[in-house]
């Protein structure tokens, strides 16, 4: 005994409804995909720029204690009626100039690292090795001016990740900068030293 199947006659209306079908399907999860993932990136980016300004309130209050404090010896190694040049070495022990070491561990950060422009992230790293070098009394107009070039590096990581400039201006905005502290910081003392090119 032979069976015999016969082909289901499928009429051609039924044909374009379940390709449309299939096709509409596919769409919607497409879609869905890409809206997710633009989700994510946005929620990364405002991440990003949480950490980025964090950043920044770590690196000015890092500045202003290490302003204070060198304008305060300053002025106690005027006063040599008050305070001995011993008691000024002990206050230098005693208060060195702080590094910002949870600067280091917000840079390290895989969502900072993935989402900061390279050029950005190059010059904080530069910065960070200055940093970790020059923090001492005897470097501190240089030390000064280091911690102010990264807060300005970050405020334009900022501005990009906002958009509100794009990657080629980044760059030369930064250069900018860089002349103004160079006149403002202009000390014998204080000395340009870079590695970004």
């Amino acid at each position: 005994m032979k069976f015999k199947l016969k082909k289901p006659k499928i009429a051609q209306s039924d044909w374009v409804s379940f390709i449309l079908t299939l096709v509409a399907t596919l769409f919607g999860v497409l879609m869905a995909i890409w809206l997710t993932n633009s989700e994510v990136r946005k929620k990364e980016k405002e991440d990003t720029i949480k950490l980025l300004q964090t950043s920044k309130r770590i690196l000015n209050n890092t500045f202003e204690y290490s302003e204070n404090l060198n304008e305060a010896l300053s002025s106690f190694e005027k006063d040599t009626i008050n305070y001995t040049k011993e008691s000024i070495v002990n206050l230098k022990t005693n208060n060195p100039i702080p590094y910002p070491d949870l600067l280091e561990g917000i840079v390290v950060n895989e969502l900072v690292s993935r989402n900061i422009s390279e050029y950005s992230h190059g010059s904080i790293y530069n910065c960070l090795i200055n940093l970790r070098k020059l923090s001492s009394y005897e470097t501190v107009e240089y030390y000064l001016k280091t911690l102010e070039e990264m807060m300005a590096i970050l405020n334009l990581e900022i501005e990009l990740l906002n958009g509100r400039i794009n990657s080629q201006e980044l760059e030369p905005k930064l250069a900018v900068i860089r002349e103004e502290l160079d006149t403002k910081y202009s000390s014998e003392n204080v000395l340009r030293v870079s590695s970004d090119k």
